[in-house]
């Protein structure tokens, strides 16, 4: 099968739980054995652009790629304020122009798709033009739910101006994921618990996708760094960075009085330079920003934690974890969209004296429930994108 995949931006290198989601996802598409063209936006301004290497690692994996710019200027931001309840904002910033589209429709022709693979609404304009236009089935990948996630980020954020952007963003946005919920031929959620909420709306054709851990691709790292106390995760985004100066104001002022000398390794991309200079002016803190790989990390951590309480969906950093022999801290956000029998596997504790106390126990007696571990490892495989697949229209497959 030959599927073109549309992304919110460059998945490779996959910094953040998104960009990982949908990088891992087009590897298992070409473990399958399927070919994929990729068609990505990305922030010309942006910190995160990939590298000539990166482009190239990409391009030895998809057969084909279209990478367009995210739009600006003056007169398009009116055009696309004064239709935010058609296409919402980060929609319409995505629409291809004349010449991106008829680059996209000489490389389509090519590459002969059977079918488009919607990873989030973001590009909900290109992807029903080319159904009506061609004829072909779409799968629509649902991340969050968006209108929501937006609305938790932008009560997260603590600068005014990135509150009303992430506000913004949700205008017209529910009824837009809605019609193109309808338009699919399936929607494969991230998450059980959205699904349910997805359902309650009226979506019928939904299906639970869970997304790929990076060890359903890779084998354990042989190299790992060392740490006590290791957290992995963006650190552009609101709630994970709202997430980590909780744990350090909050948290390890009473851990370290119950495990001193405690050593917590921070592993993120993209931090604000407020954040990396708070961390860097705290002791027991190693920062780690926009390293190549984080699961040497993970593996080499005594504990692992999950100090964030704002988001939606299913967050790829809890898999990530349960693939690794390490205990596991959470805040009960991180159980979000995962089954009932696999949250056993997490220590759930809301407040700093009880997420301390969990963290310090932990460390000096660590329990590691190993049946619901190896259950998880089954669970998250490669051969849960396969079952989706199966299940997709005729002429899909």
């Amino acid at each position: 099968m030959r599927v073109l995949v549309c992304a919110f931006a460059y998945p490779n290198p996959p910094r953040g739980g998104g960009r990982a989601d949908v990088w891992r996802r087009i590897q298992a598409f070409v473990r399958l054995g399927h070919q994929v063209m990729l068609v990505n936006s990305y922030d010309p301004r942006g910190a995160q652009l990939p590298s000539a290497g990166d482009l190239a690692d990409t391009d030895r994996v998809v057969s084909q790629r279209v990478s367009i710019p995210v739009k600006g200027g003056l007169l398009r931001t009116v055009r696309q304020l004064a239709g935010m309840r058609r296409v919402p904002w980060h929609a319409a910033t995505r629409v291809p122009d004349a010449a991106e589209m008829a680059e996209i429709d000489e490389k389509v022709a090519d590459f002969g798709p059977d079918l488009i693979w919607l990873d989030g609404p973001w590009f909900g304009e290109l992807g029903l033009r080319l159904q009506a236009q061609l004829d072909l089935p779409i799968a629509y990948r649902s991340h969050n739910v968006e209108h929501q996630y937006l609305r938790k980020q932008a009560s997260a954020a603590t600068h005014p101006r990135d509150r009303i952007a992430w506000r913004l963003a949700c205008v017209g946005l529910l009824d837009y994921q809605l019609k193109l919920m309808a338009a699919a031929d399936q929607v494969l959620d991230i998450s059980l618990d959205d699904m349910a909420q997805w359902r309650h709306a009226g979506v019928e054709n939904l299906r639970w996708l869970p997304p790929l851990p990076q060890l359903a691709l890779t084998e354990p790292p042989e190299d790992r760094i060392p740490g006590d106390v290791v957290f992995t995760g963006g650190l552009h985004t609101p709630n994970n960075v709202g997430g980590v100066r909780w744990f350090v104001r909050e948290v390890l002022p009473r851990l370290r009085e119950l495990h001193p000398g405690v050593v917590v390794r921070i592993v993120g991309s993209h931090p604000g330079p407020d954040l990396a200079q708070e961390l860097a002016a705290v002791p027991e803190v190693r920062t780690h920003f926009d390293v190549p790989e984080v699961t040497p990390y993970q593996f080499g951590a005594r504990v692992l934690i999950n100090p964030v309480a704002v988001g939606s969906g299913v967050q790829l950093k809890m898999l990530d974890m349960l693939m690794t022999d390490a205990p596991i801290v959470t805040r009960t956000q991180g159980l979000s969209g995962l089954p009932r029998d696999i949250r056993a596997a997490f220590e759930v504790a809301d407040d700093p004296d009880a997420f301390a106390a969990a963290v310090a126990r932990e460390l000096s007696e660590p329990a590691i429930d190993r049946a619901t571990r190896d259950h998880a490892r089954r669970t998250f495989g490669v051969e849960s994108l396969a079952a989706a697949l199966a299940d997709l229209p005729q002429q899909a497959r």
